[in-house]
Parts: structure tokens; sequence; C-alpha cells
């Protein structure tokens, strides 16, 4: 009998990282005393999205196959958010490089940039869900994978090679078109990011005196040079993470159960990367109360008077 051990450990690995990325997006929307973009909301919840597309067969694992309507949306979320969080992670790490710049020099991105940085992810989301299923010849063929972890379309990707007759099928070629499609797009999102978020924080350190003069009054963490530190961190295992998330919709790597134990982890990292700021830990830090005042608020847990001492940098 097959040991289920990988599968354990995937789900609890995809359903912690999960539980971090909510614990980290809940004390930010509630709270009046935790000031985020509207990108950073938009990143965390692409990276929500990530996670729960790999639970989505939480249950039907093993034994027969999962309902073919759950199967058939995991497989569109498998090969579809990774393109998601890349261009949203994306789309966050410019609208800080704007913000930054606009303190700096006093100039900055209008509305409509903005507004297209924050739906503008969404909307190639919706496209490359799309162009998921209308490449899809038969949903017979969208099936979990031989690891029992998610589902994913058993037309693998195969190319000719001078040592054997291996030919690609209209259903091959269909598979490989998805897979180049979302390659694509994270290798060119993950890479603006991470040349955007180097010139970003070239840019502060040029202008360091003044930077550290301005940013105590900002209300945003995120604007903070130890936040640019952890961004560009999270941005490098992000790029080496997703592009191992969209190898693994491969037919090859989607069958070895160790390889895909490392998929749910970016959520995880997300997690860790973004829900650890002093911020947000202190808003869930509901047994260190204040007794002089008691003022309510709606964080978690906690009050506005209750988050002891000022936002400082982490």
């Amino acid at each position: 009998m097959e040991s289920n051990t990988p599968i354990v450990l995937f789900n609890s690995i995809a359903a912690g990282g999960l539980a971090l990325l909510l614990a980290t997006l809940f004390p930010a929307m509630l709270s009046t005393s935790i000031h985020r973009s509207k990108t950073w909301f938009s990143m965390i919840v692409s990276w929500i999205v990530y996670a729960l597309s790999y639970i989505l067969i939480l249950g039907h694992q093993s034994g027969p196959q999962p309902p073919p309507g759950i199967c058939v949306l995991q497989m569109m979320f498998v090969y579809s958010t990774p393109p998601l969080t890349a261009i949203s992670g994306l789309a966050f790490i410019v609208d800080v490089h704007f913000r930054i710049t606009k303190t700096l020099f006093a100039n900055g991105a209008d509305h409509k940039s903005t507004h297209l940085m924050l739906f503008g992810p969404w909307a190639l989301f919706a496209v490359v869900v799309g162009e998921t299923v209308v490449v899809v010849q038969d949903f017979a063929d969208i099936q979990r994978n031989p690891s029992g972890m998610y589902c994913h379309s058993n037309a693998g990707v195969q190319l000719v090679t001078p040592f054997g007759n291996t030919t690609i099928t209209h259903s091959r070629m269909s598979n490989l078109r998805r897979y180049l499609v979302a390659a694509g797009i994270c290798a060119i999102g993950l890479g603006t990011a991470l040349c955007m978020i180097i010139w970003t924080t070239v840019i502060v350190c040029r202008n360091w005196a003044l930077f550290r003069h301005l940013s105590t009054n900002m209300t945003e963490r995120e604007l903070r040079l130890s936040s640019l530190i952890r961004i560009m961190l999270f941005t490098m295992m992000a790029t080496i993470g997703l592009g191992l998330s969209v190898s693994g919709a491969t037919s090859f790597a989607g069958n070895v159960a160790v390889w895909n134990i490392f998929l749910p982890l970016l959520p995880f990292m997300c997690g860790i990367a973004f829900g650890t700021q002093k911020d947000i830990i202190r808003c869930w830090m509901f047994w260190k109360r204040r007794t002089d005042k008691v003022t309510p608020d709606t964080c978690p847990h906690n009050s506005k008077d209750e988050l002891v001492g000022p936002m400082d940098t982490v």
C-alpha cells in the first residue's frame, strides 16, 4: 500500500500557507491602524487564490477520481494562478516604485495607471483561464496526476528527440501551449519585478538622507527600506518557486511526488514575508493590552490603542 505521507505533507503546507495569508489579510482589512496599498491587497489575494487552487480536491486525492467539475477547475487554476501572482506582484512593486519616487521627487503615477496596476493582473488571469479551457480537446484527459496531489491534463508535454519516435499530438501541443503561455508570463513579470525592485532600492540608497527623513511620516509600511529588502528577497524566491510551479504543470514533473511538495511552499513563504511585519504581529498579540485606554477597534482580538508603540521599521 502506497504511503499517503507526501499527500499529507502537501496538504499541510498548502493549508498552512492559506492560513498565514488570511492571518495577514484580515488585520490589514479590518484595522484602522494598519495601512497597506490597494495593490498590496491585490497581491495577497492572488496568493490566496494560488493556495486555494492546490486544496480544491482535498479528500479526493486517493481512491476514485475527483468530481470532473472540481478537477477541471483545479487544472485551470494550477495553470492560471502562477501568471496571476507574478503580474500582481509586479504591479505591487511598480506601485511602490511610483509612490517612493513621488515622495522623493514629487512625480508619480496618475489614477489611470493605478487602476491598470490594480485590475490588469485579474483581467490577465481571466484571459489565461479562458485560454486554458479553450485549448482543452478532451476533458477526459483532465484527471488526478499519478502523485494524487492535484488535477492536471494527462496530455503531457513531449518533444521530438533524435533518440526515439516521440511525436507531439494535437492534445500534447495544447498542453505545451498552456505551459509556454504561463511560463512566458511568469518570466516576463518576475524578471521585470526583480529589475524594478533593484532599481527602486538603488534610488532609495542614493537619496538615503532624504528618504530616511521622509519615511518617518510614511503611514504605509511597504515604503520603508527594510520592506523593500523584504520584497526583493521574496521576489527572488518567487522567481524560482513559480518556475517550479509552472514546470510542475507538465506531465513529467507532475508525476514526481517530491517535486510537487514544493509547489504550495510559495504561499507559505508569502505569508511569512508579509505577515511577520510588526504592525500585523502586534495586531494579533491580544494578550498585550493597555489598561489605560480601551477604545475598541476592528482589529481582530485587539484595539487600536492596545497596539504598543508606533509603527517602526521591521
